[in-house]
């Protein structure tokens, strides 16, 4: 009798987060605004994604100022947390195009999110893949076009809590803001969102914090641009 050992670590979780067309090409595009460029900057040139239920999270930060963008999944799904990397966004935004809706047609596009990680991760472990996905219609047997990739293994840093630091922060009055980076948060606006108002916030010892700009839709928010003040000379602090 023969005994089969099966490392753990060799067992894969895949989860499809299944969004609309427009809404990876969305996400591709306002992640990619605030990324870092150039592999110097390691983990931040890539971006940040969690899904459970019908609910997906991403974010990006390249350490002057920070996208977060909220996704409505098509499915629910259980927990899954990655990071993606620059070049499945890169090709996510330039293909959005590839299916367009037919009209009076009873289908429409569709795309999704592909991971695929161990089941128990550790030092060892490999980061896992992810597949960018569009299709003709919703169906595994339909025309498709596909990007894929190995997840980054690098742990993304923890943004959330400077989101929450902000919102908790005194408003002050205005000051200086790099104008490019309001330019880029153009990338968070859907057709339906409401236009966003800049809030200015204190920052530690009375210097200014960052700007705030949140992105409302029928009431639900769909995405954040936090802008870190600049010295007014040109660069940021």
């Amino acid at each position: 009798m023969t005994t089969t050992t099966i490392d753990a670590r060799d067992i894969m979780v895949t989860r499809e987060l299944k969004v609309s067309t427009p809404d990876l090409g969305w996400l591709a595009a306002g992640m990619l605004a605030a990324a870092a460029e150039g592999e110097v900057y390691g983990v931040r040139q890539h971006a940040h994604i969690v899904a459970e239920g019908l609910t997906a999270i991403a974010e990006s930060t390249d350490g002057y100022r920070l996208h977060q963008m909220h996704l409505s999944l098509r499915e629910p799904v259980e927990r899954i947390e990655a990071v993606i990397p620059r070049d499945v966004l890169v090709w996510a935004k330039r293909n959005v195009r590839t299916f367009k809706p037919k009209r009076d047609s009873l289908i429409e596009p569709v795309a999704s999110l592909l991971l695929a990680v161990p089941a128990i991760q550790d030092e060892n472990s490999i980061a896992g893949w992810v597949s960018a996905i569009y299709r003709e219609w919703d169906d595994d047997t339909a025309p498709s076009a596909r990007f894929d990739a190995p997840l980054v293994k690098d742990a993304y840093p923890h943004v959330e809590r400077i989101i929450d630091q902000a919102r908790a922060a005194e408003p002050t009055m205005p000051h200086p803001i790099q104008l490019a980076f309001i330019a880029d948060a153009q990338n968070l606006e859907t057709t339906f969102t409401d236009p966003p108002v800049i809030q200015f916030t204190a920052g530690p010892k009375g210097k200014p914090g960052p700007a705030l700009l949140d992105f409302w839709e029928s009431g639900n928010l769909r995405a954040t641009a936090l802008i870190q003040p600049s010295s007014g000379d040109g660069g940021d602090e």
